[in-house]
């Protein structure tokens, strides 16, 4: 079985959401001499297809890969969530990349399964959609 291919790159502005799949990357602000490059480089989830009672509920958590302006790379992993965090119905986990002089805070918001799932069909990676939001920090 042929892997499927990454989705095609796209380009988001700060401070506005926007969309990745797995393996997909955007250039913020622009295709052109982006400020940072985001790839959705790893994507961690569990699922309870309809019809099942399972123990875990359905959840998604993505790891990315944040390049600056001068080619560095950074991994930014967003942790499981846990009956620990409290939860918010605006975002679903948040944390900072210090890159390019300047501070940028993530906000992984949401995620949602692209296609119908037939009963008792479980998701593959590419059938993710994560969104996030980018804000910039001082500068």
């Amino acid at each position: 079985m042929e892997p499927e291919p990454a989705p095609a790159d796209t380009q988001a502005a700060f401070e506005a959401d926007f969309s990745l799949q797995h393996q997909q990357q955007a250039f913020l602000p622009g295709m052109t001499q982006p400020e940072l490059t985001v790839r959705l480089e790893e994507l961690k989830y569990t699922f309870c297809p309809e019809g099942l009672m399972c123990f875990v509920g359905p959840s998604a958590w993505p790891e990315l890969n944040v390049t600056d302006a001068q080619g560095r790379t950074q991994r930014v992993v967003f942790t499981p969530f846990n009956a620990q965090r409290v939860p918010s119905t605006a975002w679903l986990d948040t944390t900072s990349v210090r890159a390019n002089n300047r501070r940028y805070v993530f906000t992984y918001q949401r995620w949602q399964i692209v296609k119908p799932l037939g009963r008792g069909v479980y998701p593959g990676k590419s059938d993710f959609t994560l969104w996030f939001r980018i804000n910039r920090i001082g500068k």
